[in-house]
């Protein structure tokens, strides 16, 4: 099994390279710590960045996680390749442009890039955000998958992920005391649906909510509560067609024997507070 030590980072394709960085720094707060003429790199934290702009196809994603050393991305490696993955080793410009020692990537199904990466480069400075939206840094991720037991597979059979809880056939995965990091949204495509910080508390949320009407942000979900993590959120839109997401609170899971609970999917398993969204994956009827 594949020890996760945290998640890293989200690379992300985009055609409109000055409107991306426009959104990360003008909308999310973000700030910018490096530019060159093909990528924008943006911290949100300690890390030396969480989220990566490359000029060029939206479709391309990558996530990237953290590994312990060298020794543990060579047995992964080697895991990922037995268990019949897309597997390629870094190069030297591959690790510069993520800013990590080493690296490899797989490629799951419907073109998700999982970079497993070791020594990520963390700043000596104080993150300064461009903006006062109160984030305190990358939180998690939401997942499409076409294939919810495929997945499951892969991060918690393959990767060290477990399971905290199940809305229909979707899944909350944690890798550490949060609740969760990784929530598997069954879709009817795959990759990357959400990128999700963490914002200081409730009225944080609630004024970047208001900020976001008052400057015509799309707002997709929220603000409102998740039943099965009791994680307050607010989702919008961002470029290129992928979602932000803003949250906060959330239960801790720290017992080895936890059991997962078997939501419903419905509108009351996705918000307590009956915010509705179009977004497919989250358009569901009580």
């Amino acid at each position: 099994m594949i020890q996760i030590e945290q998640l890293r980072y989200v690379r992300l394709g985009t055609p409109d390279l000055e409107g991306a960085c426009d959104f990360a720094t003008r909308v999310m707060g973000l700030q910018l710590v490096g530019r060159d003429e093909g990528q924008a790199w943006f911290r949100s934290d300690s890390r030396d960045h969480t989220l990566c702009y490359v000029h060029g196809d939206a479709a391309d994603q990558t996530l990237g996680i953290e590994l312990r050393d060298v020794e543990a991305l060579e047995r992964a490696e080697q895991e990922l390749r037995a268990a019949g993955l897309r597997v390629s080793r870094g190069d030297a410009a591959g690790n510069t442009a993520r800013r990590v020692q080493d690296h490899v990537t797989a490629m799951l199904d419907g073109g998700l890039r999982v970079d497993l990466v070791v020594r990520p480069l963390h700043s000596g400075w104080r993150y300064f955000p461009s903006r006062d939206a109160g984030i305190t840094g990358f939180h998690g991720v939401a997942l499409r998958v076409a294939e919810p037991a495929t997945a499951l597979a892969f991060w918690t059979g393959l990767m060290s992920g477990r399971v905290s809880d199940y809305v229909g056939r979707s899944a909350y995965v944690r890798i550490d005391s949060a609740h969760h990091r990784l929530a598997l949204t069954e879709s009817q495509g795959s990759g990357l649906l959400e990128i999700q910080f963490g914002v200081e508390g409730v009225d944080q949320l609630m004024q970047n909510s208001y900020w976001m009407q008052g400057s015509q942000v799309p707002i997709v979900h929220g603000p409102g509560r998740r039943p099965a993590s009791q994680q307050m959120f607010l989702s919008l839109r961002g470029p290129d067609g992928m979602l932000f997401g803003l949250v906060t609170e959330g239960d801790r899971i720290t017992a080895d024997d936890h059991l997962p609970r078997q939501f419903r999917h419905a509108a009351h398993s996705l918000c307590a507070w009956g915010s509705r969204s179009d977004i497919p994956e989250w358009a569901t009827s009580n």
